[in-house]
């Protein structure tokens, strides 16, 4: 077995590897090539990783493609019970809420300062239901992602405080359910939003089950 494995990496043989069993057996490839490959090992498994990231019909993946694929995250039995779920979608933590027959899924930390959203209770603000941040009840707006605050003219006392918008605050993605499963779709706009800061691996809040 492991005289066939080296066979099908050697260099003139890596056109006719089958894909498929790459694609089951990654680890064990990569496992194979150190031991038996010694110092050349980084070499054949930076080609042999090369095949690995290739379409079956010999085309490579597109690396955007895939990070902005559609993730299924869960059930929508679940997340009706529970009215929040909590998933990671290519590396991204992502809460999505159930509120009065629609989802809206973004990111998971508040872009204040990071705080857990999937804590948070949602409220409804200027006839715009928010999630209201649990640490420092900021409120974003599920649709869209803006930060509401209330203002009032100091120089005019018998003013009444107004909701206003700072703008877009929380990158918001984008839910789907197909036959019962609910699905997030990253968002690809171009434009940075505050959340993006708390979206790396430094501030991640869901455990991994390893």
């Amino acid at each position: 077995m492991l005289k066939c494995f080296r066979n099908c990496l050697r260099l003139s043989s890596l056109s006719t590897l089958p894909l498929q069993y790459g694609i089951l057996f990654p680890k064990l490839l990569a496992c194979l090539v150190h031991l038996h490959f010694g110092h050349f090992s980084s070499a054949v498994i930076s080609v042999t990783s090369f095949y690995l990231s290739m379409n079956l019909d010999g085309s490579a993946q597109d690396p955007e493609k895939r990070e902005y694929s559609s993730v299924c995250v869960g059930r929508e039995d679940d997340i009706k019970k529970s009215e929040t779920m909590t998933a990671v979608v290519h590396d991204r933590e992502v809460v999505i809420f159930s509120h009065k027959g629609e989802y809206h899924a973004m990111d998971i930390r508040c872009y204040h300062f990071g705080g857990p959203l999937h804590l948070g209770d949602i409220e409804d603000f200027d006839g715009r239901p928010c999630i209201v941040c649990p640490w420092h009840k900021y409120k974003i707006t599920l649709a869209t992602g803006e930060g509401l605050y209330q203002s009032i003219n100091p120089k005019d006392p018998s003013a009444k405080p107004k909701w206003c918008s700072k703008g877009i605050k929380q990158r918001i993605h984008t839910v789907t359910v197909d036959n019962g499963n609910i699905y997030v779709t990253l968002s690809n706009e171009p434009f940075k939003c505050d959340s993006d800061f708390y979206a790396t691996g430094d501030f991640k809040v869901i455990k991994s089950s390893s």
